[in-house]
């Protein structure tokens, strides 16, 4: 039964988008993030403002994907679909603080990074807002993990 039980989050994670490694124990039942308001995009990077809480981590990663058009399409909810994305932006250098408090930040995204690329344009974007801390070769734990559409200006 455990077996099955066990095959089954790892279907439902592999679908939602996040990795298999993220699915390891530690994740914080507390932790939650809502975005507010849209990205800003100005000349070659962009904010987003997000009220968050979190009792750990160590790292951020701020994601976000596009289409050319800027419409929003489900395929760029899946996993690996910054391949096909138009428009890719992301950091992991963003200050962040879990201490069980709720902050508001404003967290910048761009091309500085591997594998970023493109324009981001007026029109939706897919975001991906995650906290993880500890890393081995085959795990990674996930304490707060927010996904989303989200409007670009």
């Amino acid at each position: 039964m455990w077996r099955l039980l066990a095959a089954i989050a790892m279907i439902a994670g592999v679908a939602a988008g996040i990795p298999l490694g993220a699915l390891a124990a530690g994740a914080d039942p507390n932790a939650k993030a809502t975005f507010i308001g849209a990205i800003d995009v100005g000349g070659k990077q962009a904010t987003l403002r997000v009220r968050y809480r979190c009792s750990s981590g160590e790292t951020l990663w701020v994601s976000a994907k596009e289409t050319k058009t800027g419409t929003s399409t489900t395929k760029l909810t899946k996993e690996g679909s910054s391949k096909i994305a138009s428009a890719w932006w992301q950091s992991h250098r963003n200050k962040f603080t879990c201490n069980k408090l709720a902050h508001t930040g404003k967290f910048t995204i761009d091309t500085i990074e591997r594998g970023s690329k493109g324009t981001l344009v007026p029109g939706k974007a897919w975001v991906q807002f995650c906290v993880t801390k500890g890393h081995t070769e085959k795990t990674t734990v996930l304490t707060l993990s927010k996904s989303g559409w989200v409007d670009v200006r």
